[in-house]
């Protein structure tokens, strides 16, 4: 029994590729809502209004704080590549597309783009028309906006090709 894989179409690996930033992006600002009272507590008042606060910041916040963002990339890295393997297996594409969307997902989220400046503003240009709303439904608006925005290439490229179709 041979074992033969199709070429990769390099059109659907980049079009899923751009939309794997913007679902890194959404998990991490979906990950940070149960922390927004921290958030907009220091971003206020400092870091030892948090502390002196009567909730306090207890080790479980501060963990969470940390690892949860960590979490959520690794989780929309997997989401996009579960997408890609269905969409790769309905259009009966390359089997090595979503290895290699892993591949390049993981090695590009290690230079840490999204911790760059350039994003923060990007980010902080989308949550300004919010500014008066509390941090937790700007964080959730904009993390919506971009997850719908991340899952609409995997929604577009589902479709067969024309050619497979007759």
């Amino acid at each position: 029994m041979t074992f033969r894989l199709s070429r990769i179409n390099w059109r659907l690996l980049l079009l899923h590729f751009l939309s794997v930033p913007l679902l890194i992006l959404s998990a991490r600002q979906l990950a940070l809502i149960p922390y927004a009272e921290i958030l907009e507590l220091y971003e206020q008042e400092g870091m030892q209004a948090v502390i002196d606060s009567p909730r306090g910041l207890k080790s479980e916040d501060l963990a969470g704080l940390i690892l949860d963002p960590l979490y959520a990339v690794l989780l929309a890295i997997l989401v996009s590549c579960v997408f890609s393997a269905l969409v790769v297996w309905h259009r009966r594409e390359s089997k090595l597309l979503p290895i290699a969307l892993f591949m390049f997902a993981i090695v590009t989220s290690w230079t840490h783009y999204y911790k760059s400046e350039a994003v923060k503003s990007g980010l902080a240009y989308l949550q300004w028309p919010f500014e008066a709303w509390p941090l937790a439904t700007c964080l959730g608006i904009v993390g919506s906006g971009l997850l719908i925005l991340g899952c609409l290439p995997f929604l577009l490229t589902w479709r067969r090709p024309v050619s497979e179709r007759n």
